[in-house]
């Protein structure tokens, strides 16, 4: 196993010549990383005032930014609200990360056990569970009118892309921007869509840059889990290169998020909220 975020690989390159022969080529190639990482939650039992520990999941990501990535995860699932109920996030073994909640953290580990094993790999499914989101997350999104510029719009992608350093490289990772209209706060990559959000939401969650009026930037398809993390970081606006699901749409009808995808520097098609974009110049 490696700590690193990509490997350089040999790979025999084929191309079709002239007269229908194929032509081989020995070379290298740099291929994205693809690691476990075990999560370890330590919380204290209100009750008896004992410290506990239990693995809370094993995920696949991209190595780095791991401390941001449990970080949006926490956020993602309802088990903290702000960063500072986070204790310590150690990662003192290969592939592991040791997560101290604060004391104060209360945390039913049977109900949240439940709550893990209900989701698929694309998250909650069925539209009764869209509904249920507004029980888990009693969070108030800015419902502010007119205040995303087109013309600033058309430029995320292009900006998104700018920064896309390991999909330069391997071509193999999905990534993931918050943005404000004044710059880009952070992008960060993974093998994982679902991942790359976590650690950008996590990175800001962390240095308290989560403003009220952001805009969370996909450089894939727009799924239902990824409008949750979305409404677990207030984010009140989501943009992606790609297509949404049916439940995603849901998602930001229930919450009045604005929705956006198939964007470029040209078109885009709003599936949700127009009334935050800004149409005149």
């Amino acid at each position: 196993m490696s700590t690193k975020p990509y490997q350089t690989v040999n790979r025999q390159r084929y191309r079709l010549a002239e007269g229908g022969s194929f032509e081989m080529h020995l070379s290298q190639d740099l291929v994205i990383s693809e690691e476990p990482l075990n999560i370890v939650l330590h919380w204290t039992c209100q009750e008896t005032g004992e410290l506990l520990e239990k693995t809370l999941m094993v995920t696949m990501r991209t190595p780095g930014d791991d401390a941001s990535l449990v970080t949006g995860l926490l956020l993602s699932h309802a088990i903290i609200e702000h960063a500072d109920q986070i204790q310590s996030i150690i990662s003192s073994e290969l592939n592991q990360c040791d997560i101290t909640l604060a004391t104060s953290v209360v945390l039913d580990w049977e109900a949240l056990t439940r709550h893990f094993i209900s989701h698929s790999g694309c998250g909650i499914c069925g539209t009764s569970n869209v509904k249920k989101l507004a029980h888990t997350f009693n969070v108030t999104i800015d419902e502010t009118p007119q205040w995303v510029p087109v013309s600033a719009l058309l430029t995320f992608s292009t900006q998104l892309r700018q920064q896309q350093s390991l999909f330069s490289l391997t071509g193999g990772v999905h990534s993931a921007g918050i943005f404000s209209l004044q710059a880009c706060l952070s992008v960060k990559e993974d093998v994982g869509r679902h991942n790359a959000v976590d650690k950008v939401i996590g990175d800001l969650l962390t240095q308290s840059k989560l403003a009220n009026q952001s805009i969370l930037m996909l450089s894939g398809r727009i799924s239902f889990e990824l409008m949750q993390k979305a409404v677990a970081a207030k984010i009140p606006v989501v943009v992606a290169i790609g297509a949404p699901s049916n439940l995603a749409i849901a998602v930001a009808k229930q919450f009045n998020i604005t929705l956006i995808g198939f964007v470029s520097e040209h078109t885009f098609n709003v599936y949700h909220g127009d009334f935050r974009l800004q149409k005149q110049h």
